[in-house]
């Protein structure tokens, strides 16, 4: 007897017998749909999942396709949604399609400046006010007190004190009003106007020759003379007073030195004649850096890089102006130095970055094989946006490391050295910020507005064909 039949056991699993059926299924051109469900009822149940069936009908595939939408069931992943991690989500970022966010944030600050400027301009009664302008651009007196490395280092806030109190003298303004008075100068002076404004002070030389140094104002010109008689006599009561003050503080203390008037306490007087030719210089310089540098980008790269790159640089100065009149930094020659040291620095990203569009603009032009399509404003938008996708790394290295040395400096560093720091540092956000976000957006569009009006011209002369057409055919 035969092995008895296994009804669990799936019938023709083996792919020997069923082989002729399916050849003849194959060979038959055309199945009727009566054929072919005679077929189904007459065959048994299980018949109908056959696997040698399965396996050479293209039924299968389409069940897989069929199955695939189900996966999205699962519980998403947050990353997903939000287009995965931050390094992917930054290589796809589309950066001058943001063009307005880029260009409102300057403006905000340039408003919180003038807001500031407005303020500090009503509470101190004058224009000038609204900024804190050195004696460098406006006229001052430097008064120095020369006392010793040794006197300096121990007694720094005694003398200071000294010092800043003779400036501040009531009695000293009182005695230059009734100057004024007395000899027909001025007769509308009072106590505010002739007090001075203390711009900073400092420590200068080493050794005996150490002294510390003062920064005041001039009697404003419009109460003194053409002669500054007012301004050169109330510094010297103020240097008699400082010299007074100091030996009654030596003689309390037994100290034996003393100080005497243009010896160990000496003014330079500055003008306003001198301060305004300064200014002038640092305005020319500041323009010829600027001039040069774009004839240079338009030379190396094309004319909307270059105008580009140089309004990214009035963006600098503009900001480098509003950080100081928030914070009320002081605006002297160090201030012109910081400002020519960022144009300098600043290009130098932006230049980075163009000259990786210009690279990347080749390979495209070689895998297009059509110059013109590539230099169009929507094929070079993906182009610019990965430029400064590559150089961001380079740009933020080169800043960051910069931006630690000044800070640093700052911090540690004289009064002096503040002056020309913090404007810096002002200079290196922004310059960051205009050469990766600014200067693409806007040398995008301005290829738009010029691919805009070259279409409107064509679209005229077209026009103006087609008329000239018509009347030549009437």
């Amino acid at each position: 007897m035969g092995k008895k039949y296994n009804k669990k056991r799936p019938p023709y699993k083996s792919a020997k017998k069923p082989a002729p059926q399916v050849q003849q299924q194959e060979e038959q051109l055309e199945v009727t749909p009566a054929q072919e469900q005679e077929v189904m009822q007459e065959a048994p149940a299980q018949e109908v999942v056959q696997a040698p069936v399965q396996e050479v009908s293209p039924e299968p595939a389409a069940e897989v396709v069929t199955e695939a939408p189900a996966e999205p069931a699962k519980p998403l992943n947050k990353n997903s949604l939000k287009g995965g991690s931050l390094a992917d989500r930054w290589s796809r970022f589309r950066l001058t399609s943001y063009w307005r966010i880029w260009v409102s944030i300057p403006f905000i600050v340039i408003i919180i400046a003038i807001i500031c400027f407005g303020a500090y301009a009503g509470q101190g009664g004058s224009f000038e006010s609204g900024m804190n302008i050195g004696i460098d651009f406006k006229g001052g007196t430097i008064i120095t007190t020369k006392l010793g490395e040794t006197a300096v280092e121990s007694e720094y806030d005694t003398y200071h004190d000294i010092i800043e109190s003779a400036i501040y003298s009531e009695e000293i303004a009182n005695q230059v009003i009734e100057y004024a008075e007395e000899n027909n100068l001025s007769s509308s002076l009072t106590v505010q106007v002739v007090t001075p404004n203390i711009n900073y002070t400092q420590t200068s030389g080493t050794g005996e020759d150490m002294a510390i140094v003062f920064k005041i104002d001039n009697i404003s010109s419009a109460f003194d003379n053409a002669a500054n008689d007012l301004t050169r006599y109330r510094n010297e009561l103020i240097l008699e007073r400082i010299a007074t003050d100091i030996n009654t503080h030596f003689s309390e203390n037994d100290i034996t030195s003393r100080v005497y008037v243009n010896e160990d306490i000496t003014s330079e007087y500055i003008g306003a004649s001198a301060s305004s030719r300064l200014l002038m210089l640092g305005g020319i310089a500041l323009a010829v850096a600027i001039l040069v540098i774009l004839i240079y980008v338009i030379i190396r790269f094309e004319v909307f890089s270059g105008l580009s790159a140089v309004i990214a640089l009035i963006h600098d100065v503009a900001i480098m102006f509003c950080i100081t009149i928030i914070f009320k930094i002081q605006v002297n020659a160090a201030f012109v130095s910081a400002i020519i040291t960022i144009v300098a620095y600043s290009i130098n990203n932006t230049i980075v970055i163009f000259d990786r569009v210009r690279e990347n603009n080749k390979i495209a032009k070689k895998m297009a094989g059509d110059s013109a399509l590539v230099n169009t404003s929507a094929n070079l938008r993906p182009l610019v946006d990965r430029s400064v996708r590559e150089t961001t790394l380079r740009n933020f290295n080169s800043t960051i490391t910069t931006l630690v040395m000044i800070l640093l400096f700052s911090i540690i560093g004289t009064s002096s050295v503040r002056e020309f720091g913090v404007p810096v540092i002002a200079g290196l956000v922004g310059g960051f910020y205009s050469s990766m976000f600014l200067s693409p957006s806007l040398y995008i569009l301005m290829k738009e507005a010029d691919e805009k009006r070259k279409a409107k011209s064509a679209a005229k002369k077209a026009d103006k064909a087609k008329e000239a057409k018509v009347a030549a055919a009437k």
